[in-house]
């Protein structure tokens, strides 16, 4: 009979547990959201002042996603194989000396503690724009994601950078959610960085192509202009958000409707330039804008521009 008793209260508590993470969204319960196929973007907010949107491209059925904030501290659990050795976690002024934010989703879906399941919930990829105020110099941006039921973070999903002014942050897509952090990585490199156009606070007319273009010298500590021999950067990438007046507050990452492949620099030999020619084409104005690139071989850099609308 005890033992009786005793399965029956180990399965009880076992479907307890199962519902405590099942539950749906209470009516006041915070950062807690109900997806639906109507409903497939939402922007969680947390106290210590970041936020993170969660886009969804279909939603299939209804289901709560939860999102809470634990601070993990360095050095983080961290593939080796995936983040070089001194990679450590973006710190924001709010929290304390050597704590960082981590984002652990559950839900009430069928997943692993409870998040949808990719072509059954959803179909296509998440975009995770995640935003925050931080001092923190970031040498290589990256944006850590742990898939699947595990605490180890083995997936750098960073596909956008915008560096902090006030507002900064990472965007990154993913196929399935678990656990997702902003880090640091080491360069592996240590060039010279010139910007060469366009000027800070140019003003351009929608429609116009802006060309973006800089110099990179082998060495660190060199200066602009630089006499020496420019050399090509074949990892450079860029992003692009659009801020508020005098490129502060990060207000929005609106996409490029005409872009180069891969958002990928050209070389131009003769020259010495690293270049890509950005299309304004779509972009709303008027509006103020924040060029980020960022590299292997540089620390990320930034310049903006005003852009005003078609005559």
């Amino acid at each position: 009979m005890f033992k009786r008793t005793f399965a029956f209260l180990a399965v009880a508590f076992a479907l307890f547990g199962t519902q405590c993470w099942a539950q749906a969204c209470g009516v006041e319960e915070a950062n807690c959201h109900t997806f639906s196929p109507n409903n497939t973007t939402f922007t969680y907010n947390f106290v210590d002042g970041s936020k993170l949107t969660v886009q969804f491209v279909t939603v299939l059925t209804t289901f709560d996603l939860r999102v809470a904030v634990s601070h993990p501290t360095n050095p983080l659990p961290l593939d080796p194989n995936e983040f070089p050795q001194g990679t450590v976690c973006v710190q924001y002024p709010s929290n304390a000396t050597n704590v960082c934010s981590q984002y652990d989703f559950t839900g009430n879906a069928g997943g692993p503690h409870g998040v949808p399941v990719r072509n059954k919930d959803y179909k296509g990829l998440i975009t995770l724009t995640l935003i925050y105020n931080s001092f923190q110099q970031v040498h290589t941006p990256a944006f850590g994601h742990a898939p699947g039921d595990i605490t180890t973070f083995t997936e750098n999903i960073i596909t956008a950078y915008i560096q902090p002014i006030v507002d900064g942050g990472m965007i990154g897509s993913t196929p399935g959610l678990s656990s997702a952090i902003a880090l640091d990585e080491p360069l592996t490199e240590t060039d010279t960085f010139c910007l060469v156009s366009p000027q800070q606070f140019q003003t351009f007319t929608v429609g116009q192509v802006i060309e973006l273009t800089f110099q990179l010298f082998s060495g660190a500590n060199g200066s602009c202009p630089n006499t020496g021999t420019p050399i090509r950067d074949k990892t450079a990438t860029l992003s692009l958000a659009m801020a508020s007046s005098g490129c502060g507050d990060y207000i929005s990452s609106p996409p490029l409707q005409d872009k180069e492949e891969g958002n990928k620099f050209h070389w131009d030999n003769k020259d010495g330039l690293n270049e890509f020619d950005l299309s304004t084409v779509g972009l709303p104005a008027p509006g103020t804008y924040l060029i980020t690139l960022f590299s292997s071989k540089f620390s990320p850099q930034s310049v903006c521009f005003n852009l005003n609308p078609a005559p």
